[in-house]
């Protein structure tokens, strides 16, 4: 539930693995093939060795701007990506300056308020063994995350509507409706049993 641009994100990571594989391939057929570190030792001849004279040097810079070209590209897309990522963690659930018409004021109610106020409702349950909230930023809304543990022999369809029940009541102090995803995982492992 981050923000992560997942479609930027994995066209960086396929070709920067499809570079690391070529250079990785390319410095096993130069260590292992005498054919391969000979041309390897031709183009570098051609590339860096004669910088002085004409054709060579000339040879040299076209594969220095192909080198500098291809750096430029994957600093570009690093960039992309750095931009884009964000923790998706939030500080604040409701930012409203109320209606135009209305009293002059503003409400604010931070993300940290919320995740106490659901863990000081559901966590007393007695079908819960652990809890753990989060408010997230998800596609430019806001969004609580809780994951329940249950103890052993708990039925989740009684905790589900438990915390349905807070879950609403949360939204009617709100004034608006949170999208929530609720995680029950086992008690003793780690596998979910459902998830809402």
């Amino acid at each position: 539930m981050n923000g992560t641009n997942r479609t930027v994100g994995r066209i960086v990571l396929v070709v920067v693995g499809l570079v690391l594989l070529a250079l990785g391939v390319a410095v096993v057929l130069v260590q292992t093939l005498p054919d391969a570190a000979d041309r390897w030792h031709v183009v570098a001849d051609t590339a860096l060795g004669g910088l002085g004279s004409g054709a060579a040097r000339e040879a040299g810079v076209r594969a220095w701007s192909a080198v500098l070209a291809g750096a430029v590209v994957l600093g570009v897309l690093a960039l992309l990506v750095l931009t884009s990522i964000r923790s998706g963690r939030t500080g604040t659930v409701v930012d409203d300056d109320g209606p135009a018409d209305g009293l002059p004021g503003r409400v604010r109610i931070e993300a940290a308020a919320i995740e106490h106020a659901l863990s000081s409702a559901i966590a007393p349950l007695p079908q819960v063994a652990s809890l753990a909230v989060d408010v997230r930023r998800v596609r430019r809304r806001t969004a609580v995350r809780i994951l329940v543990r249950t103890r052993r022999g708990a039925p989740p369809r009684e905790l589900v509507e438990r915390v349905e029940a807070v879950v609403h009541d949360l939204d009617a102090l709100l004034g608006e409706r949170l999208p929530v995803l609720l995680r029950i995982a086992r008690g003793a492992s780690s596998r979910p049993d459902r998830v809402r």
